[in-house]
């Protein structure tokens, strides 16, 4: 890994329009960029003469990871060639950092300095691709999945090119400006169409919410603060993928959660109780005697990847750790440490085997998990009409 630089880019004097086929790239502001030479300097008229491939993606972004190979086998076969690839995130730079230790990315990597460089390409949804031509013009917006060899022979040769404008980076369920109040739910959309990775989600603090590619399952979780496990119903509330938005003013977290149940019930004309069953599960505790081996996180940001036996977290609360070991072992897992913060972790364990995930517990964090029965809250949905799309 190169030493980290603080790279200042001079915005202009006027705030840059959405990027458009055709049009001046808008400039780039990076607070930190990775992977290249001290003083590198990334303004326009500075990479002028080479084509840029430029990537909005994040370590959060499930399809953003599967882009990342594809993305290096481009760099490798045209690493001879007046080309660059960046790579964008918002994030902090220590979380990707750690990312990359797991998912090497290829090219440079920029830090966006508050998230400047992302409001000037109107990024809603990653991962998003953006062209620039030797002459620092705007030549295709898309998906880096849809991008070929030949897409970039005529990019480097300043030839014309088709690159899909479905992947957009201005994907918006509404027009400017955005709406006052709005409450909105559909069929989920295409990730092509959307540029958003199901069980994404998006919006504006305070004022709007949407999500994308999600179950009724879950968002009746997310509308009644009840796990997704403890939430039944018909099968196809676990199997049909919606998007919703809302918007309103002061959207808050309690008035967004009022009016998501709202929405639900009428769009899918909801009947739901919650009831109280002793339940088998694992408790999560600490090992007597033994230091938990979490690491308290200095990160700001907040992320987690992996597979299923490898995984890698940075800055999230224990919760996220009961939710991981509640999918590999197929029960609720309750958090009783009673630790509080954001933490840093690693854990690996045998991915064809659940019980080893207990073992790596103990031996890799400190913690134990024991099986143990609670009485816990579930959601029934006794009935529920499954729209029809046109």
């Amino acid at each position: 890994m190169k030493e980290l630089l603080t790279i200042f880019v001079l915005a202009g004097l006027c705030r840059a329009a959405e990027p458009r086929i055709g049009a001046p790239a808008p400039p780039l502001t990076f607070r930190q960029l990775l992977q290249a030479t001290s003083g590198t300097d990334v303004t326009w008229g500075a990479l002028k003469g080479n084509a840029v491939v430029l990537e909005f993606w994040a370590t959060w972004c499930g399809g953003c990871r599967d882009q990342i190979p594809h993305l290096n086998r481009l760099q490798e076969q045209f690493r001879n060639k007046p080309v660059r690839f960046i790579s964008l995130t918002d994030e902090e730079p220590t979380v990707v950092q750690r990312f990359l230790k797991d998912y090497p990315i290829s090219g440079w990597i920029g830090v966006d300095s508050g998230e400047q460089t992302f409001k000037r390409y109107n990024i809603n949804g990653r991962p998003a691709t953006v062209l620039v031509d030797a002459a620092g013009m705007v030549r295709g917006i898309g998906n880096a999945s849809d991008l070929t060899g030949e897409i970039m022979e005529n990019l480097i040769a300043g030839k014309p090119l088709v690159f899909s404008m479905e992947a957009t980076v201005a994907s918006k369920l509404q027009p400017l400006p955005d709406p006052f109040y709005q409450a909105m739910v559909r069929p989920a959309g295409p990730v092509e169409v959307t540029g958003f990775s199901p069980g994404a989600v998006s919006g504006k603090a305070e004022k709007r919410w949407d999500t994308w590619g999600v179950s009724l399952q879950r968002l009746l979780s997310e509308a009644y603060s009840i796990p997704e496990s403890r939430v039944e119903g018909p099968t196809w509330i676990t199997s049909e993928r919606y998007d919703v938005s809302l918007a309103a003013p002061e959207l808050d977290q309690a008035r967004r959660l009022a009016l998501l149940r709202r929405t639900l019930e009428d769009t899918f004309q909801l009947k739901v109780r919650k009831e109280s069953r002793e339940t088998d599960v694992y408790v999560l505790q600490r090992n007597p005697g033994m230091e938990s081996k979490l690491r308290p996180s200095t990160s700001g940001g907040s992320s987690r990847w992996g597979k299923i036996g490898d995984i890698s977290a940075v800055s999230v609360p224990v919760g996220n750790l009961t939710g991981v070991a509640g999918q590999v072992l197929g029960k609720t897992v309750v958090d009783e440490t009673g630790l509080a913060g954001r933490f840093d972790f690693e854990l690996k364990w045998e991915a064809t085997d659940p019980q080893s995930f207990v073992e790596a517990v103990r031996r890799q964090l400190g913690l134990q998990l024991t099986l143990s029965r609670r009485r816990l809250d579930y959601l029934v949905v006794d009935s529920a009409v499954r729209p029809q799309a046109w």
